[in-house]
């Protein structure tokens, strides 16, 4: 036999089997009663126990309803039964039942106050569960919150490191663009503006768009980077159509419904502003916005040292008094070049300049008086020297000029103009000197003391074969202008 075969009847045939047997009981009953036999009085005991056993086995098998009416059916059939014959057994069996169906009727109400209470403990339990599944996906979405703030500021860390080993502004500007608009998303562009000093107005120094957006045309920001530049204050728009501090809610160039803006603090003041747009309204958050500024707090800290880097390097390579470069980085820059132009087969020239009569001119009118010459003599090489040249202090009053593919001809010419140059402007600065002062030298139709120079040419490879030998051949054309008279230049 299969173990379905096995299984206890469906509810509904067993119900429908003892309602039945109350019947068939109840009828037996009226039987006995109706033919009133010596021999039926066994019979009727009979079905009065087997009418209470129906009475217990209907609460327990019928609902409470169907229960009352078949035992209250039983019960007046019994009675009935009892009243008709006058048998003392059937009085008992049906104190009996009676019992029964109130012991089974309480204890029926008992189990249903139980279900009642149990019904509630699983809705207090399942109301508990719903609970407990809200705290725990709030917990999943505070940890996910956490692990993406988490994140974030590993990835900060990470800027920082990156930062602090660059000195060109340019790359950490592109760096501070690539990484706002890579880690903060849903932008369709990231703009980074400095303020340009001599205009006194934001320019664009870098940006990143959307592959499908044309190119930036805003050169200078908008109303919300000169906001953010005003203020000084970092800004987050959700929706710009609602917010009455900005008027226009489209660009000319694209759609912006969405920004946020830091301002690029360093010192006191707002050097520039980094700002993400979106044309989604709500696109940004709090997080992105402290993200943001922390990102350009990292950017300014670095932006100021490749600053103070390049302040350094400047400072390590100019002569303070002239601004000219320095003995040392021009002897690089000359090796370098006559490395080129020997690979290249190509010429160099260099000039040796030096001021006549210094130690003349700084004793009658001061050391102060012969730096004022030494800076007019560099201004002089600054208008003079062509854009690709270099000019130096090599020392005291010697200066030299570096001329990268010039032919000796043409650095002959450079060194005519310079030395016309420095004896017409400086001769009229010379006239301001005190009268007392006014002794030795003088130039014709000027009044004080005329400032000229002595330059020496040499070329390579025609002259020198090496960078030092150069300075060398130079050196001693600048002496052999001094003994030919001064104020001369020798290329030979």
């Amino acid at each position: 036999m299969t173990p379905l075969s096995l299984a206890a009847p469906p509810m509904r045939l067993m119900r429908a089997s003892a309602a039945a047997a109350v019947l068939v009981v109840c009828g037996g009953l009226l039987a006995v009663v109706l033919t009133q036999g010596a021999a039926q009085a066994s019979l009727a005991h009979s079905l009065a126990l087997l009418a209470v056993a129906l009475c217990a086995y209907g609460w327990v098998l019928f609902p409470t309803a169907g229960a009352a009416v078949a035992s209250l059916l039983l019960l007046v059939c019994l009675s009935w039964a009892w009243a008709a014959l006058q048998l003392g057994q059937l009085g008992l069996d049906l104190t009996a039942g009676a019992l029964l169906v109130a012991v089974a009727a309480y204890k029926r109400r008992g189990r249903a106050r139980w279900h009642q209470r149990m019904a509630q403990v699983l809705d207090d339990l399942e109301e508990e569960r719903f609970v407990k599944q809200q705290a725990l996906a709030l917990a999943g979405q505070t940890r996910e919150t956490l692990q993406k703030k988490y994140e974030r500021y590993a990835q900060l860390q990470a800027i920082a490191e990156q930062l602090s080993s660059m000195t060109e502004p340019a790359a950490i500007a592109k760096l501070a663009v690539d990484r706002a608009y890579d880690l903060i998303g849903k932008s369709e562009a990231c703009l980074l503006f400095l303020v340009d000093a001599e205009a006194q107005e934001l320019s664009l120094f870098a940006s990143r768009k959307a592959e499908s957006l044309s190119a930036v045309r805003a050169k200078h920001g908008d109303q919300f980077d000169r906001y953010v530049l005003r203020t000084h204050r970092p800004l987050l728009v959700n929706d710009v159509r609602r917010d009455f501090r900005f008027t226009v809610a489209v660009a000319g160039e694209r759609t912006v419904s969405s920004v946020i803006a830091c301002p690029l603090m360093m010192g006191e003041g707002a050097e520039g502003v980094l700002r993400l747009d979106s044309a989604r309204p709500g696109a940004y958050n709090q997080d992105d916005l402290r993200f943001l500024d922390v990102l350009l707090d990292l950017v300014a800290t670095a932006l100021m040292n490749a600053k103070l880097f390049a302040q350094t390097q400047r400072l390590a390579s100019t002569d303070g008094l002239t601004g000219l470069a320095l003995r040392r980085p021009f002897l690089e820059q000359l090796a370098r070049e006559v490395t080129r132009a020997g690979r290249g087969r190509d010429e160099v020239s260099l000039l040796m300049l030096d001021v006549d009569h210094f130690k003349e001119y700084n004793d009658t009118y001061g050391h102060r008086a012969g730096d004022m010459v030494l800076r007019a003599i560099a201004d002089v090489l600054r208008q003079v020297v062509p854009p690709d040249g270099l000019a130096a202090r090599y020392g005291g009053e010697e200066f030299a000029i570096l001329l990268p593919r010039a032919k000796r001809l043409q650095a002959g010419d450079v060194a005519e103009r310079i030395r016309r140059a420095v004896e017409q402007q400086l001769a009229v600065r010379g006239a301001a000197a005190p009268a007392q002062h006014r002794s030795g030298p003088q130039r014709p139709g000027r009044n004080g003391r005329a400032v000229t120079v002595s330059i020496g040419v040499a070329s390579f490879p025609h002259d020198a074969k090496a960078g030092l030998e150069l300075v060398r051949v130079a050196d001693q054309r600048l002496y052999q202008a001094k003994r030919d008279g001064r104020n001369l230049v020798c290329a030979q």
